[in-house]
């Protein structure tokens, strides 16, 4: 009896929905190589190792394109991407709206201000669960730089999610 408790419990979880987003052609589990190589196609300005968990893809800012992708590994696997989009009330708008529509209501929001030396700081994000994965939206202000990020998280061992 025992023993068929434990067989169905296996069972169960290994039905259980992985834990893995899916962003473009960016999967959760990538290596940093494997990231490299489906990077090629989108001929980014610049890739590089940002640190030893850390890669990140970019346009030079001249160009105006705001493509940028920051994808975070632990133990060597691709834990955490996050996706800077062009920073406007439109474009956030049309992100929560669409995730909104796709998740439903965020499981967290948070709203906050704070003032550094370079200026005060304004921050409001939005995140959502997917299966195990959470997927966030950020827009940060610290003029006269704004920010528009996406984000996904796998749960890993290496952070706490959401960031």
């Amino acid at each position: 009896m025992q023993r068929l408790s434990i067989v169905s419990m296996a069972l169960l979880l290994s039905a259980a929905p992985a834990a893995a987003f899916e962003v473009d052609v960016f999967k959760s589990g990538m290596t940093k190589d494997q990231v490299r190589e489906a990077l090629k196609p989108y001929a980014f300005d610049r890739v590089q190792e940002f640190s030893a968990k850390t890669l990140i893809a970019y346009d030079q800012p001249e160009k105006g394109s705001n493509r940028q992708f920051v994808f975070d590994f632990c133990n060597g696997k691709l834990s955490g991407l996050q996706q800077d989009m062009a920073p406007s009330m439109r474009n956030v708008t049309i992100v929560l709206n669409s995730y909104i529509a796709k998740y439903g209501q965020p499981f967290k929001v948070n709203a906050q201000s704070s003032v550094t030396s370079i200026g005060d700081k304004n921050e409001l994000s939005f995140y959502w669960r997917k299966d195990l994965d959470v997927v966030g939206v950020k827009y940060n202000e610290t003029l006269p730089i704004e920010q528009l990020l996406l984000q996904f998280d796998t749960p890993n061992n290496c952070w706490q999610t959401p960031r």
